[in-house]
């Protein structure tokens, strides 16, 4: 089997716009919502955190932005020229239509493998911000971050809200088990499907995640020049994934904000 990032990346990314018509399909309601002046799509804890960076007038851009509803989010709290960046065609083209019905001109889609983004882009953005479900799927979560880095104004942020790494280490169960190294460096391969809001399994285009640990995404964001301003363990679901362990009595970390300024 090819091992290399570009292999990962482009399976990944066929994967991902497979999956588009099926998220399509179980959120019917997001055509109507997005139409709403107060449309607000963020989990309380990143909404505040967002908030603090006072987003309005800035320029934003999201990195792998899948349908941009985080995306349209963070427009409607005033912020300036946003562009979303995702690799899947399909979600491209809802992003479009959703920031179209939300009235949105100056909101910018443009389909791109992150790892090969154009560099017209670097260091035009205020504030780049990361929503659930990103760094797992980076075969170099060092190059990733490099590339986040990139994209910020000196002085400006990165705001990230992820799944919490040790989530990583459990498989979905009833109840969800420990299963799983902290520190394994293997690829993990499924074909499953990628349709985590209702857990319908189909056919799917072969697809692989990576454990990236606390460790290397500290370092990484060092090495590139970010310092850390924000960091928040969550202790409910914010990604679907073993959702049961937010009510165990031995209740892990499921999520994380995070919140790093360009020096």
């Amino acid at each position: 089997m090819e091992d290399s990032d570009e292999f990962y990346t482009r399976n990944n990314l066929a994967s991902w716009d497979e999956a588009a018509p099926y998220h399509a399909a179980v959120n019917p309601q997001l055509e109507q919502a997005v139409q709403q002046l107060d449309y607000n799509n963020l989990n309380d804890d990143f909404n505040a955190l967002v908030d603090s960076y006072s987003p309005a007038g800035k320029s934003v851009v999201q990195i792998c932005c899948n349908n941009g509803r985080d995306l349209l989010s963070v427009k409607n709290k005033g912020a300036g020229f946003c562009l979303g960046i995702d690799g899947a065609p399909s979600f491209i083209a809802q992003a479009e239509k959703l920031a179209a019905l939300a009235g949105h001109h100056d909101v910018e889609y443009i389909q791109s493998n992150i790892y090969e983004l154009p560099e017209k882009w670097l260091h035009q953005f205020d504030v780049a911000m990361i929503t659930v479900g990103v760094i797992n799927w980076m075969p170099d979560l060092d190059e990733f971050i490099r590339i986040c880095a990139s994209l910020i104004k000196p002085g400006g942020v990165l705001l990230m809200e992820e799944i919490h790494p040790v989530l990583n280490m459990y498989e979905e169960g009833e109840p969800s088990y420990l299963q799983a190294s902290y520190f394994n460096r293997e690829p993990y391969r499924d074909d499953a499907g990628l349709d985590y809001f209702t857990g319908q399994k189909y056919q799917a285009k072969e697809n692989y995640w990576f454990q990236h640990p606390l460790s290397d995404l500290f370092t990484a964001a060092i090495k590139h020049g970010l310092v850390l301003e924000h960091f928040k363990e969550l202790p409910y679901n914010i990604g679907n994934v073993c959702a049961d362990l937010e009510h165990a009595q031995a209740n892990p970390p499921l999520g994380m904000d995070l919140a790093w300024r360009k020096a």
